[in-house]
C-alpha cells in the first residue's frame, strides 16, 4: 500500500521531531495547552482534552465543552490523503479542529499495517489516540493463518480496544467466491475476537442479513458490538438492537447528505443511548452549509464528527451538549474509554 512505503520517509526538517513514520523518534512527556476555551483553562493537559487545539478550529466548529471521541477513523489513510507522515499531535496543530475534541480511535484493517508492530506501536503511543485491528473485507482474499496470528498479536496491544473493523462487503459486483473468502474471514476473526473477549467492529455493506445471521451464529446476544457505518433501514436497525442490547450504530457524515433520507430515519427512531459517532476520516465529508473548512478540502478529519453531533442534535430536537454527553456515556460503555 501507498502509506505503507511512504511512511518510513525519513524527514530532512527538525520542525516536527514527534514522528510516527520514522520509530527512532520519541514523543515529549506532554503536550502543552489542552486549547478548552474556559475561565479555568490552564496550560497543563487534561484526561479530557489531551490536545492543542488551534482557535481557528474552535471558531469554525459548533461550540461546545463537551469532550467527544471520535469512534473510527483511519489516521494511516488520512496521512497519505493529506501529505503528513509525522505524529497526530503535529496533524492537529496543522488542520481545523473542534476546541472540545477529546480523542479517537483508529482502525488499522490493511495487512502491512497489522503486521508491522514498530508502526502501530508509535502510532498508538500518544495521548488521545487508541486503535482497533480486523481484516477490511476487501483484503478478505488475504486472510491466511499467519494473518489472523498477527491479528491476534495485534489486538493484545494495552491501547487496542477492538477487534475490527471486519465483515462483509457486498458492493461492486461481488462474486460468490468473493463471499464466501469474506465469509470465512468474517467467521474467524468473530471466534477469535470472542476468545480474547473484544468487542467488534462490524462492517456490513450492502450485507446486512448475512452479516446478521454471522453474527448471532457466533457472538453471544450481550456481546460489545459496533456497526459501522450504519446504512441500513430503520426496521433492520431495530431487530439487529433487539437481538444485540449491547450493539451500537454508528452515524457517520453520510446522515448530513439531503439524500440520504433513511439514514436521519435511523437516527430519528433509534434509541439515544445506542448511538456513536464516526467520521471513518479520510472518507464519508460531513455536508453543511454553516461549516466549510478550506484547509482540508479533501477529506474528512476525526473533529468533523461534531458536525455529526450537531446534526443528531438537529434530528433528535436536542441540544448539542445533551447529544454529545450521551455519546459520551456511549463511548465508555462499549469500548471502555
Amino acid at each position: 500500500k501507498q502509506w505503507y512505503q511512504r511512511r518510513v520517509r525519513v524527514l530532512d526538517s527538525e520542525d516536527e521531531p514527534n514522528c510516527c513514520a520514522t520509530p527512532e523518534h520519541t514523543y515529549p512527556d506532554s503536550i502543552p495547552d489542552s486549547g478548552l476555551d474556559s475561565e479555568s483553562d490552564t496550560d497543563s493537559v487534561t484526561l479530557d482534552f489531551p490536545f492543542r487545539i488551534s482557535e481557528a478550529g474552535k471558531q469554525l466548529f459548533p461550540h461546545s465543552k463537551v469532550p467527544f471521541i471520535d469512534t473510527h477513523c483511519h489516521l494511516d489513510y488520512m496521512y497519505v490523503r493529506e501529505n503528513h507522515f509525522t505524529s497526530f499531535a503535529s496533524f492537529i496543530k496543522k488542520k481545523n479542529f473542534p476546541g472540545n475534541f477529546s480523542g479517537l480511535i483508529t482502525c488499522f484493517c490493511d495487512p502491512p499495517a497489522i503486521r508491522d508492530v514498530e508502526y502501530y506501536t508509535s502510532v498508538l503511543a500518544e495521548d488521545g489516540v487508541w486503535g482497533a485491528f480486523g481484516l477490511h473485507p476487501h483484503n478478505a482474499s488475504r486472510f491466511d493463518n499467519s494473518l489472523l496470528t498477527s491479528l491476534i498479536i495485534a489486538n493484545q496491544h494495552a491501547k487496542c480496544v477492538a477487534w475490527g473493523e471486519m465483515g462483509l462487503d457486498y458492493g461492486n459486483h461481488v462474486t460468490d467466491d468473493e463471499k464466501s473468502q469474506q465469509k470465512r474471514a468474517f467467521v474467524a476473526q468473530l471466534q477469535a475476537a470472542l476468545k480474547l473477549g473484544k468487542p467488534v467492529i462490524i462492517h456490513g455493506r450492502d450485507a446486512f442479513e448475512d452479516s446478521f445471521q454471522l453474527l448471532k451464529q457466533n457472538l453471544p446476544e450481550d456481546h460489545r458490538i459496533h456497526f459501522h457505518c450504519f446504512n441500513g433501514s430503520p426496521a433492520f436497525a431495530q431487530k439487529i438492537m433487539e437481538h444485540f442490547p449491547n450493539l451500537y450504530i454508528g452515524i457517520t457524515g453520510l446522515v448530513t447528505y439531503s439524500s440520504n433520507q433513511q439514514l436521519k430515519s435511523v437516527v430519528e427512531d433509534a434509541p439515544f443511548d445506542r448511538l456513536l459517532i464516526e467520521t471513518d476520516a479520510p472518507y464519508m465529508r460531513p455536508r453543511s452549509k454553516t461549516f466549510i473548512d478550506r484547509d482540508t478540502p479533501r477529506s474528512s478529519t476525526p473533529g468533523m464528527g461534531l458536525v455529526i453531533a450537531q446534526r443528531i442534535a438537529d434530528l433528535k430536537k436536542l441540544t448539542l451538549d445533551d447529544v454529545l454527553i450521551q455519546i459520551r456515556e456511549n463511548v465508555s460503555n462499549m469500548y471502555g474509554i
